[in-house]
């Protein structure tokens, strides 16, 4: 799977709805209806890293963008040059930000490493964990490429949550194995309801499928739970932040602080620091 791009994080804020628990509604709802049979709820904030974080260039790699922008814009790049020791960040700032096709090429390589990487490790988790699909998923490597990826692509909806849920929170991640596990049980129970011809054997299975759709709303509401804790803890950040940023605003919003600061500023500038206000 090797789509090369360049990636913009972008981070968000949530607006969470808190709402009454639903009705108990059939299992064959539709997705867009409410329903505590949904099979993804909310997951909170924070999580496994999703994207390589932003990453620091290697003297190797500052030397081939410096050397392609001298060839293409010698009086930017000795601009740039002078930043290196006065100023580290901007200067790699600059760098992402005139490095050009070099410098393009460096972050599709970076990227593409930190997804095989993950690919790998994810592999590894499966076949620990799901031996079968991990099985299956070599065979299909070896005869259809693009089989494979789609495979690939079904085993990693059915199984992403719960792998990474095993990193942050493992008392979730196994309320999420015990549920993917019902659900196949629940599945095979109706197929045998709707196949069976004999009553007596179609209402066993229908008090064996009340029984699992019971320890499946059980399980549901245990993970409503730690999704519950983990908002809360979320919002408890937030309201420090945000207690924090009322102080600071109260804080600077002071006529002499605003003063002292301005005047600072203008002798840095007139010194040449390189102390950046943006």
């Amino acid at each position: 799977m090797g789509t090369s791009r360049r990636i913009i994080v972008v981070v968000a804020m949530a607006i969470v709805i808190v709402s009454n628990l639903p009705c108990i509604a059939a299992e064959n709802k539709q997705k867009d209806e409410k329903s505590i049979w949904l099979e993804e709820g909310p997951r909170g904030p924070g999580g496994p890293e999703r994207w390589p974080r932003r990453f620091e260039l290697s003297d190797e790699e500052i030397g081939r963008i410096m050397k392609s922008l001298k060839e293409s814009d010698p009086e930017r790049a000795k601009q740039i040059q002078k930043l290196r020791r006065k100023d580290p960040n901007r200067f790699q700032f600059e760098l992402g930000r005139h490095g050009g096709e070099e410098f393009g090429r460096i972050v599709r390589r970076r990227t593409e490493r930190w997804w095989h990487q993950k690919q790998a490790e994810f592999l590894q988790w499966l076949d620990e964990n799901y031996p079968q699909d991990a099985k299956e998923l070599v065979g299909l490597k070896e005869k259809d490429t693009k089989l494979y990826w789609d495979k690939f692509g079904i085993i990693n909806r059915k199984y992403r949550r719960i792998y990474e849920e095993e990193k942050r929170n493992p008392e979730l991640a196994e309320v999420l194995k015990e549920d993917l596990q019902l659900k196949k049980t629940r599945d095979g129970l109706i197929e045998k309801i709707r196949t069976t011809k004999i009553d007596e054997e179609k209402k066993n299975f229908a008090r064996q499928l009340e029984e699992v759709v019971g320890r499946r709303f059980d399980l549901i509401i245990r993970r409503k739970r730690f999704e519950y804790e983990r908002l809360l803890k979320w919002v408890e950040q937030l309201q420090k932040q945000l207690e924090e940023s009322k102080a600071e605003i109260a804080e600077w919003s002071n006529e002499k602080t605003k003063e002292e600061n301005v005047k600072n500023r203008v002798n840095e500038l007139l010194r040449g620091h390189s102390f950046r206000w943006d």
